[in-house]
């Protein structure tokens, strides 16, 4: 089941634990969802953290992760780009691209 987790509440923390992500509001967590149901993370909460272990775990799951602003406009795009997914093919061949084809593009 792909879900899109919507983070929406002010000064939450997102962490990775034993295969799930686990929200927290001062030290309590207030729930968990497994990281092989999420298919996106949308974040457009003030105050929110998140550890640099979950942003691996997101990325090993191939699940999106999508900051947004105060008026919830995403403003970035963070996606997996290790393994075999076709994503990452077209990212590596960009990455890999000639300096000449590059400047064409």
């Amino acid at each position: 089941m792909d879900r899109i987790v919507d983070i929406a509440t002010d000064d939450l923390h997102l962490s990775a634990y034993r295969g799930f992500l686990v929200v927290s509001l001062d030290r309590q967590e207030q729930g968990r969802v497994a990281l092989d149901d999420i298919q996106a993370v949308i974040v457009h909460a003030h105050g929110v953290t998140w550890t640099t272990s979950l942003v691996v775990a997101l990325a090993e799951h191939c699940t999106i992760l999508v900051p947004c602003t105060y008026t919830d406009t995403a403003v970035a795009f963070i996606s997996p780009i290790d393994g075999h997914h076709p994503r990452a093919a077209r990212i590596r061949a960009k990455v890999d691209a000639a300096r000449p084809l590059f400047k064409q593009l």
